[in-house]
């Protein structure tokens, strides 16, 4: 949730065209309201609006801002409805400092309370605006404005990461407690950020901020400290060999559309990216964990359904799946130190599975974890972590994040099944050599032979605000995940469920017509036949994911029958996610909804 960048130069004059063009790639965390702060001529200029980032910059001209530092924000509202006046940067009271936060300050309302009964004007109901009043709350008193940070972030309470700078100094300040933090150093210019695609254009020397730490930037130099002592830290940077090209559609009309093809190279990408030793060790600790469970939320916590049924069924590993937000209150007190939590995150900052983590420490259960985002919190806190490799994913629906997470839990049963003498090595490596070496065609023709009949559904299903779409055993999480593309980019209720339960209850709903989308495995055709059979003798227009079979052509006709090229029961699942996609993209464009970003949610979640 929310993005903030941040930039201090002693090479321009014109800092709002560099703070455009990097606040646009922190566009996907948070579309509600923009705003950008400068100091220009010893004065602190203002310019914020509700609104999408390229609507807001272009009213306010945000690009002709004139200074040599400045601080963007894009926010995706908690506290504080999306308007002018809770849109961020936020001024102090005498308005010579400025500030910016991502996150959530839990005690917002507490402090409101306290620092306008101390004279401080509040002027907002958002709690980024606490921040730079923590902080000139110790300024007043001391006139030491690193000392005011430190003091200052011990009046917050939550998880956070804000930049704050005064009018008369040519510093930025930012901190991080909680939320993600990336720092750059340029020739002659320094910046900091919520994420790493955005500081790409100012250079490729990247410091990873950890939690707990300051980092102070000015034009020629760059300075880490702990916020717990003021002692400096020590920390070399990395060059990044990102491909700043990524953040750019290249001939697609959308990211999301983008990001689907892509899903060929990301699942190629998937096996350099993860290596010895880490793989084995990966699998070691898995295999001999009394219990294992996988914690996510979202796309990633619909992928580890799937990757609970590879694990049962290649290696005879019970694997619990659990939302973050439920995972201590359902087994935070049982779990110990022979247990394993895998933690599973596109972003390594999900708020609900750091609280996890933190908790899952204290009593000594052993931490593995799989992100796309090295480097973040997530990472630094697991005992061992395997990188998806997907690349950047700038579109808020998770694409190819989804499909490499399901396709390394894949790879990960099939080497705890080899391990466990449950698979021969022979099964294991042909099993492996399917992922690795058929899987990207597949994927590629998946995409060639759906396309078309997903967007030709797209007007008959969005004459309905609701339907279902349902899957058994493997698919199980395939139907939930597409549920869920079709509910964040179309605004329809799409309910993902277990097949063999949609008689208990929702098929009193079925009428004539009434689409339902089934997503079937290869081994299951034959079962699932009864539950078509239910539905379609109530009328019910049935649509299908999976491979071609004669009993299922009775009941899916041609142009609702999106089938997917023969693969085996545990690539297919893999490959039906696709047209699922697809249908939620065409759907979406068809209702002249943006898909890359739906209303009311953000790509990064750092709140409970």
């Amino acid at each position: 949730m929310c993005g903030i960048f941040a930039i201090t130069s002693n090479k321009r004059n014109n800092i709002g065209e560099i703070l455009v063009e990097c606040a646009e790639k922190l566009t996907y965390r948070g579309y509600d309201t923009v705003g950008i702060a400068t100091v220009y001529k010893n004065r602190i200029h203002l310019r914020k609006d509700k609104g999408k980032f390229n609507e807001v910059a272009e009213k306010l001209r945000l690009n002709e801002m004139r200074g040599s530092k400045g601080i963007a924000q894009l926010r995706w509202a908690t506290f504080g409805a999306p308007s002018k006046i809770n849109a961020q940067p936020h001024l102090d009271c005498d308005e010579d400092l400025c500030a910016a936060h991502n996150g959530n300050i839990l005690n917002f309302l507490p402090l409101r309370e306290q620092y306008t009964e101390e004279g401080h004007t509040v002027r907002s109901m958002n709690d980024g605006e606490i921040c730079v009043h923590a902080v000139e709350r110790y300024f007043d008193q001391t006139g030491d404005l690193l000392e005011a940070i430190r003091s200052g972030c011990g009046d917050l309470k939550g998880d956070y990461a804000f930049a704050v700078m005064h009018r008369d100094d040519d510093k930025i300040y930012a901190v991080k407690m909680g939320s993600s933090l990336f720092a750059g150093i340029g020739v002659g210019e320094t910046c900091v950020s919520s994420d790493l695609p955005s500081i790409l254009p100012v250079t490729r020397e990247i410091i990873n901020i950890h939690d707990g730490e300051m980092v102070i930037l000015s034009p020629q130099s760059l300075e880490i400290r702990r916020i717990a002592d003021g002692e400096p830290i020590e920390r070399k940077p990395y060059t990044s060999d990102a491909d700043i090209r990524v953040a750019q559609k290249g001939g697609y009309p959308h990211f999301m559309l983008k990001e689907i093809h892509e899903q060929v190279s990301a699942t190629r990408t998937l096996f350099s990216a993860i290596r010895e030793p880490y793989i084995s060790q990966f699998v070691e600790t898995l295999v001999k964990a009394e219990r294992v469970f996988y914690v996510a939320c979202g796309s990633s916590y619909h992928a580890t359904v799937v990757g609970s049924y590879y694990l049962n069924d290649l290696a005879n590993i019970a694997a619990i799946p659990v939302i973050g937000g439920q995972f201590n209150s359902l087994y935070g007190e049982s779990i110990g130190e022979n247990d394993v939590v895998i933690c599973v995150s596109q972003s390594g900052e999900t708020k609900d599975v750091i609280d996890v983590v933190h908790h899952a420490k204290t009593r000594k259960a052993k931490i593995l974890s799989v992100v796309n985002v090295l480097g973040s919190t997530l990472t630094h806190l697991s005992d061992l972590y395997l990188p998806m490799g997907s690349g950047f994913e700038i579109s808020v629906p998770a694409t190819k994040t989804y499909t490499s997470q399901v396709t390394l839990f894949n790879f990960l049963a099939t080497k705890a099944g080899e391990r466990k003498g449950i698979l021969t090595p022979k099964t294991a490596e042909s099993l492996i050599s399917e992922l690795k070496t058929q899987l990207p065609s597949l994927i590629d023709e998946t995409i060639s032979t759906t396309t078309l009949k997903a967007r030709a559904l797209a007007p008959y299903l969005s004459k309905y605000s609701h339907f279902y779409v349902l899957g058994h055993g493997l698919t199980h999480g395939v139907a939930l995940e597409g549920a869920l593309k079709i509910k964040e980019v179309c605004y329809i209720v799409a309910d993902g469920m277990y097949s063999s339960e949609f008689k208990h209850g929702p098929l009193s709903i079925v009428d004539e017509g009434y689409p339902i989308i089934f997503t079937i495995a290869p081994n299951d055709a034959e079962h699932i036949v009864n539950h078509l059979a239910e539905v379609e003798c109530r009328g019910a227009r049935i649509i299908a994911t999976g491979e071609d079979h004669p009993l299922l052509r009775h009941y899916v006709k041609n142009d609702d029958f999106l089938v997917v090229p023969p693969s085996s029961q545990y690539l297919s699942p893999i490959l039906q996610a696709i047209p699922l996609q697809l249908i939620a993209y065409h759907l979406a464009t068809y209702k002249n909804i943006d898909p890359d970003y739906p209303r009311n949610i953000s790509k990064t979640l750092t709140v409970r």
